[in-house]
Formats: C-alpha cells, sequence, structure tokens
C-alpha cells in the first residue's frame, strides 16, 4: 500500500495506527532478521534469511541449522469459524472470515480499528516463538505502551517512524490499559508489565529491579514490521533488528 498519504510529521497516534497496520500493507517480503538477546528468536545473535508470502500463508527461514517452513497461523486452526448449516442432508461448514473482514481504515490507508483476535484466524507461520509472529505484526504495541518522541527517520535506507514505548501495567489506565503481548512468555517488550501478569511480581527476573521498562522501537512505514527494538534501561531485554530486502516482489525460497 502505498505511503505517500501519509503523515510527514507522526504522532503518538500514528505510530498506534502503523503498528496495527501491517497485515494490509504487503503481501510478500524478504529480509534478514538478527536477534541481540537470548530471550528471541534467533539463538546467539545470528542472522536468519526470511521469506514470507502472506498470499499462501508459507514462511520460509534459513539458519545455521538448514531451512525450516511453516504454513498457517500459528495457534493450531481458525477459531472464528461461522459454523455449519444442513443443507440437502449434509453438513457445510463456513470458512473463516475474510482478512478484510471488520476493519477500518483512516483516510490515509492506516488501520483504525482491526477486528478483535484478527490474528487467530489470519496470523503469520510462527518460526520457534510468537515474538516473531509479533514483530511481523506488531498490534500489541498500539494499546497499553506509551508512546512519546515519534519521529519519521530513515534506518538501514529504508522510511521508519521511532518511537519511546514504555509498556504499562494493567492499572495504568491511560494509554488503553495494561501491555498485552501476542504471548507472555515472549513479548516485543520484556519489561515489569509483561512479566507480571505472566509469572507474578515475586518472578525473580524481577527482584534485580534491571529489567527494562522502556524502548526506543523503529517500524517499517510501508510493512509496519518491526525493525529494530532497543534498550532504553536496564540490562538484557528485547533487542533485534530486521532488514528489509524487498517488499511485494516474487520469492524464490529455498527449498
Amino acid at each position: 500500500m502505498s505511503s505517500e498519504f501519509l503523515p510527514g510529521t507522526p504522532t503518538a497516534a500514528d505510530f498506534r495506527a502503523l503498528a496495527s497496520s501491517s497485515p494490509w500493507r504487503f503481501t510478500t517480503v524478504r529480509l534478514t532478521h538478527r536477534c541481540q538477546q537470548d530471550n528471541g528468536s534467533t539463538p546467539s545473535g545470528g542472522p536468519v534469511e526470511v521469506w514470507l508470502d502472506r498470499g499462501t500463508g508459507r514462511l520460509a527461514v534459513r539458519s545455521g541449522a538448514g531451512v525450516e517452513t511453516a504454513e498457517g497461523v500459528p495457534y493450531g486452526t481458525a477459531v472464528s469459524l461461522v459454523g455449519c448449516n444442513d443443507h440437502d442432508g449434509g453438513a457445510v461448514c463456513a470458512v473463516q472470515p475474510s482478512p478484510d473482514t471488520g476493519v477500518v481504515l483512516r483516510p490515509d490507508g492506516l488501520v483504525a480499528q482491526r477486528p478483535e483476535g484478527w490474528h487467530y484466524d489470519h496470523g503469520d507461520p510462527m518460526w520457534r516463538d510468537y515474538q516473531f509472529t509479533a514483530m511481523l505484526d506488531p498490534a500489541e504495541l498500539s494499546q497499553g505502551v506509551e508512546v512519546s518522541d515519534v519521529a519519521a527517520t530513515v534506518l538501514r535506507g529504508r522510511p521508519t517512524w521511532s518511537a519511546t514505548c514504555r509498556p504499562l501495567l494493567e492499572e495504568d489506565e491511560e494509554w488503553g490499559g495494561g501491555y498485552d503481548p501476542r504471548c507472555g512468555c515472549c513479548p516485543l517488550l520484556l519489561s515489569p508489565a509483561s512479566l507480571i501478569p505472566e509469572y507474578g511480581p515475586e518472578d525473580p527476573a524481577l527482584t534485580t529491579g534491571e529489567v527494562p521498562t522502556v524502548y526506543c522501537v523503529h517500524l517499517d512505514v510501508q510493512t509496519g514490521i518491526v525493525v529494530d527494538i532497543t534498550p532504553l534501561d536496564g540490562i538484557g531485554g528485547s533487542s533485534l533488528t530486521n532488514e528489509i530486502h524487498a517488499v511485494d516482489e516474487p520469492l524464490d525460497p529455498p527449498l
């Protein structure tokens, strides 16, 4: 989808909208993924090559261990099936809703409202953990996260929007309630806000007080994919990069 109508000076609301928009901004992508911390998808920070085709629902990843492929949604089977009707003695089951069903777009093409639980029916195939699917479709950054210092930037030659993102606990309702990651054990933003709901306030990782609480996040403007996460405090936490090589071009993934 074209980015020519997007604001040149993005706001926090624009950043949230872009974070929600990835499924409607591209069909195919080829990128190199790196994760700098052990809690993420890539062991020891080694780069992997990624080919994603949303049109066929197919993912290919080449790492030092070889080539792995995945197909379909990462949650087993779609859960929003309409149900079955009996026609002439035979049960006919409706298929899952179209990916475009229920989405509301802003005039600039970004998402104003996406269907609740959309990723359960249409999420990208998963490689190793849910942080991987969340970086491709970072809707979890659109609520429960305090967004500030938004800026239009260029990273690795591509236009991005950067922002300071502070994931919030549930009791803070000013920014839409608490941070609600795709999966609590592998969030995009490892923080007290992700650890406490998942493991409780006595989790050993919290006792040192060194878990990051705030991050700098870059979203690729064309695709909405997370292309950089860097902790701004603490020790460890989430840290990853994605270098995008091609968007909506024919893919030639390895067999």
